[in-house]
């Protein structure tokens, strides 16, 4: 089962319509600019039966949320539009109209301080780009990801910050892996989305939600690789300005050496997946996979 049909979605704005919203926000208002979330939501409601159907099948799976509605599919779309408006905020540095609680940035922290370079798991669960709150304090994250895909909204949210955007690895890039190795050893983090595979990848089966999926061997064989720390994150969008970001520590063990190796990867990716579990019961509309996650048709 390989749930790589996420990169048959395609973008569904415009360039315009996108530095419209990006200018509406950064030059009048949040709240004004969070006024057409309302339309925006609807819009993309009734014109995408694949975003309808992903969700229902979402949060169909998901507790404590009972029966299914649609009104709950409307508050999933439209907490995913709020999380992209505030994509620029966090990407432009203005984030002191936000309030964010943190949890565990001691193991962030600790690893900074030593000069340890590690690996930052996030998820397409809550908002990664408010890894940009910490930069100030922590250092700018290298982050890896696919820009070929959504590569609209990529190149105008991140060209609002050459420096965030010079820091994007690209995943389909010749050096991708000699710029992380690089990165690590120069005592840096490397943030990598690790909930997604894609074509031609190796790949690990866990159990999410009560159904089988994959995901990609790559991030955890790196960490045994290169033999570096792994931090999983989530930054969970709780309505209006709040935000919280979670750091939790991968078990991650080198003691086994290549005789063990496979099973530790396994082992956590298992533990990986077990997290973003537990994370989408405690906040359900935080899950941003509008796509046929489990496959099921």
């Amino acid at each position: 089962m390989n749930n790589s049909n996420w990169k048959v979605s395609k973008e569904r704005s415009t360039p315009f319509a996108l530095r419209t919203i990006c200018w509406l926000a950064l030059n009048i208002s949040r709240g004004f600019a969070r006024f057409w979330l309302y339309p925006i939501t609807l819009y993309f409601f009734l014109t995408s039966s694949q975003v309808r159907r992903a969700s229902k099948n979402y949060l169909k799976r998901v507790a404590p949320l009972g029966d299914y509605n649609f009104i709950q599919t409307l508050k999933h779309i439209y907490c995913f539009s709020a999380v992209i408006l505030d994509r620029v905020y966090f990407i432009t540095g203005r984030t002191s109209q936000f309030d964010i609680k943190i949890f565990n940035e001691e193991l962030v922290s600790e690893l900074v301080k030593n000069d340890s370079g590690f690996i930052l798991l996030g998820s397409h669960v809550g908002g990664f780009d408010i890894l940009q709150y910490l930069t100030p304090k922590h250092g700018q994250a290298k982050i890896m990801m696919d820009i070929s895909h959504n590569s609209m909204i990529t190149d105008i949210l991140y060209n609002l910050n050459p420096v965030m955007f010079n820091a994007i690895i690209d995943a389909n890039g010749d050096n991708a892996l000699l710029k992380i190795k690089k990165s690590l050893d120069e005592s840096r983090f490397v943030a990598i989305l690790a909930d997604r595979s894609a074509d031609n990848q190796k790949l690990i089966k866990c159990s999410l939600l009560g159904g089988e999926v994959s995901i990609p061997k790559f991030p955890f064989s790196l960490a045994h690789i290169l033999k570096k720390p792994v931090i999983i994150f989530f930054g969970i969008y709780m309505g209006g300005n709040k935000y919280e970001i979670h750091f939790k520590k991968l078990r991650v063990s080198f003691e086994g050496g290549r005789s063990t190796r496979e099973a530790d990867i396994a082992e956590d990716a298992h533990i990986y997946m077990d997290n973003i579990q537990d994370m989408l019961k405690k906040h359900p509309f935080n899950w941003f996979n509008f796509y046929d996650y489990w496959e099921e048709g």
